[in-house]
């Protein structure tokens, strides 16, 4: 790299000095000492303008850590889509970074300690994480922010959270956060591998309410066949989702940076939710009218 750029600045000199020479026929009563100043400039000038940029990193893979609630479902029964955005998200940066993406399940506590010694490229989590603010790392919101909310049905609606006490509310085992809430307001929980097998059960009343983040339902709630079961609650809790990467990496993080800034838009978002909606709309279904087609 060092010769490269030697050659270049060589050639760059030679040019500049050229024009230097030729500066005399234009101005003949400047002096030598400004002409030396001037030949000097340019040739550092046109010598840094020939050097080319240096690659941004690549990578075979590129390796996000995520809480283990938030690893790819693995359902005994059937492919399902998972609760939250973390793996859609994480695909979408591998097309920008030309890597496809390989997942890590991490506790926060390892979170750092992964990311210095380059177990990870980076994290994908929910904030707000007191943890992400350690020296060392970098927080990037993804644009994405929302709180928890419920899907109920709309002729027997509840107002407040706290009328779920003694209420059955179904949740996926993914989403801690809306465990962590049933369980405060005294609702009786029950817990499944995915959002739809959790959604499906407030369509056949095993379940009085499902609760998931409010982003993904008020796109359900769009759907012409989720109208019955759009009463819902005030979001609570709102979190966003952050990544979290390596300063001693300035060039993996700019790479990252650019990546997360043309994913972070909100059409983005609002395609993500929407293909969210849909797909878990069709499971829905199809867990509701299988055992029918037998």
């Amino acid at each position: 790299m060092h010769l490269h750029i030697a050659q270049l600045v060589g050639t760059a000199s030679g040019a500049a000095i050229a024009a230097v020479q030729a500066l005399p026929r234009f101005f003949p009563r400047a002096p030598v000492w400004l002409l030396a100043l001037v030949g000097a400039a340019a040739a550092t000038a046109a010598a840094w303008a020939l050097v080319p940029p240096e690659a941004p990193p690549r990578w075979e893979r590129l390796r996000i850590g995520v809480l283990p609630s938030a690893m790819p479902l693995q359902s005994a029964t059937r492919a399902y889509t998972e609760e939250g955005h973390e793996l859609a998200l994480a695909r979408a940066l591998g097309e920008h970074l030309g890597a496809a993406p390989q997942f890590v399940a991490l506790a926060p506590e390892a979170f750092a300690g992964a990311l210095a010694r380059g177990q990870v490229d980076a994290i994908l989590v929910r904030g707000p994480v007191h943890y992400a603010a350690r020296a060392g790392l970098q927080v990037l919101p993804t644009g994405y922010r929302s709180g928890t909310a419920a899907a109920m049905r709309s002729d027997q609606p509840l107002r407040r959270w706290e009328a779920l006490r003694g209420k059955t509310v179904c949740v996926s085992r993914a989403n801690l956060g809306a465990q962590a809430l049933a369980q405060r307001a005294g609702a009786r929980l029950q817990l499944f591998d995915a959002p739809a097998q959790a959604l499906v059960q407030v369509r056949t009343g095993a379940c009085d309410a499902a609760l998931h983040d409010e982003a993904q339902l008020q796109a359900l709630f769009q759907r012409r066949e989720w109208h019955k079961f759009s009463a819902t609650l005030p979001a609570a809790e709102p979190a966003e989702l952050l990544l979290l990467a390596a300063t001693a990496r300035p060039q993996a993080l700019q790479a990252l940076q650019q990546a997360v800034a043309a994913e972070r838009r909100a059409p983005a978002w609002h395609e993500r939710n929407t293909r969210w909606a849909a797909n878990v709309a069709y499971e829905a279904y199809f867990d509701q009218i299988g055992p029918d087609c037998h």
